[in-house]
């Protein structure tokens, strides 16, 4: 996602900025900010992908493998429902590692300065390490009764509701050299050389061919796009099933165009039909037009080649299901927080139409993100894509209060 600076590498959380401008809901850029899109149902036009319409909803004009009936949403309180499988993990205690990141990072901050101010929820950096520690402790005690976390903790819910969005790991399977179909290069930087050449020229010319800056070759031209919207993922080599991941390492000098917007205004599907599932179909439909929308955002990425997994905003790794990108002007990072809402439901068209996801997170990353938006990491495999593709809906937060 877009960073605050901009030398800042990028996470994974890059998906969820990037992908709505695709998706053409008027996000910040990674440099530059377009005008905002107008904002539909009441809705913000900011960051999300799930098209308007009741949360957890498929889009209007889905393919009817993706209807599926939508049951309502319960009626028992969140704290009354949480559990590991609302939270979609295996323990309580699998939360661990992340707690343990967040944790370290507000030790570093000064105790006695403020660091959540909401209403009715004030807490100090100190208190924070508080609440952090306190319920890293009692994740045993969780698992074996979920109710004991009234007596460390009250819940604070957020002045309004929560828009909630999700972001994801792609891995694209490659090629070390071009041969056969594999002929779509994954590039690292070129530094200045390759700075003005727009995504026709790279993609499509050659601008950059021959300078030995492939990390792999693709044989799929739109998954290449998706990986650049997301900003990192995973590349699986075909000769040995070896996987290395590609980080951010910089873009080119040309501003980001939502393809989205484009091909809406266009006339190749309706608004409400909007998803990245959805430009995928009408360009695989339509393969002689790929090339068109496509390049009709001249901004490129590069990556670098690593074995570390991609980090959040707060320098370390994301956790699926446990951490999210957040406004840090809104919740600071490390905070935890409850959220009880809903995500695409999976597979499509065997099941319910959404699955409620109820759980305990932790802010460590950001984005695009203004205001009350929480966009929660989904972590990788065609489910995660599913639903980040398809996700944004509002749902109900909570900041958790030491007693």
């Amino acid at each position: 996602m877009m960073r605050p600076a901009k030398r800042r590498p990028l996470s994974l959380a890059l998906a969820a900025c990037l992908a709505i401008q695709l998706l053409a809901a008027g996000c910040a850029g990674l440099e530059e900010t377009p005008a905002p899109a107008p904002a539909r149902n009441g809705q913000s036009a900011a960051p999300g992908r799930m098209p308007p319409g009741a949360p957890g909803q498929p889009p209007a004009g889905a393919p009817p493998q993706m209807r599926a009936a939508v049951p309502p949403a319960p009626s028992a309180p969140w704290n009354s429902r949480i559990s590991p499988a609302s939270q979609q993990i295996t323990s309580f205690a699998a939360l661990a590692p992340a707690v343990d990141r967040s944790i370290a990072y507000v030790a570093r901050k000064p105790a006695g300065a403020v660091a959540v101010d909401q209403p009715g929820a004030r807490l100090t950096w100190g208190q924070l390490h508080q609440s952090l520690t306190t319920f890293r402790r009692i994740l045993p005690e969780l698992d074996r009764d979920p109710s004991v976390l009234a007596r460390y903790f009250t819940w604070v819910p957020l002045s309004t509701d929560t828009l909630l969005t999700g972001y994801y790991e792609p891995t694209i399977e490659v090629s070390r050299t071009r041969q056969g179909q594999y002929i779509w290069p994954i590039y690292r930087n070129p530094g200045s050389v390759g700075k003005h050449h727009s995504r026709d020229a790279i993609d499509y010319k050659g601008a950059l061919t021959g300078r030995n800056l492939e990390l792999g070759f693709a044989k799929d031209p739109i998954a290449v796009f998706f990986l650049h919207v997301q900003g990192s993922g995973k590349l699986r080599y075909v000769e040995d099933g070896s996987t290395v991941y590609a980080l951010y390492d910089g873009k080119n000098a040309h501003r980001y165009v939502g393809v989205g917007r484009v091909m809406v205004e266009q006339g190749c599907f309706p608004e409400e039909e909007m998803s990245m599932q959805r430009i995928r179909r009408f360009l695989e439909e339509n393969p002689s037009q790929v090339r068109e929308y496509l390049t009709k955002n001249p901004s490129y990425i590069f990556f670098k080649a690593s074995q570390t997994t991609p980090v959040g905003a707060m320098g370390v790794p994301v956790t699926p299901h446990a951490s999210v990108a957040v406004d840090p002007g809104f919740v600071p990072y490390g905070t935890l927080l409850a959220v009880d809402g809903d995500l695409p439901g999976y597979p499509p068209g065997t099941g319910p139409g959404v699955e409620r996801f109820t759980g305990f997170v932790m802010a460590q990353d950001t984005g695009c993100m203004r205001g009350n938006h929480f966009d929660l990491y989904l972590g990788p495999g065609e489910k995660a894509a599913h639903q980040a593709g398809l996700m944004k809906g509002t749902a109900k937060a909570y900041i958790l209060m030491p007693r």
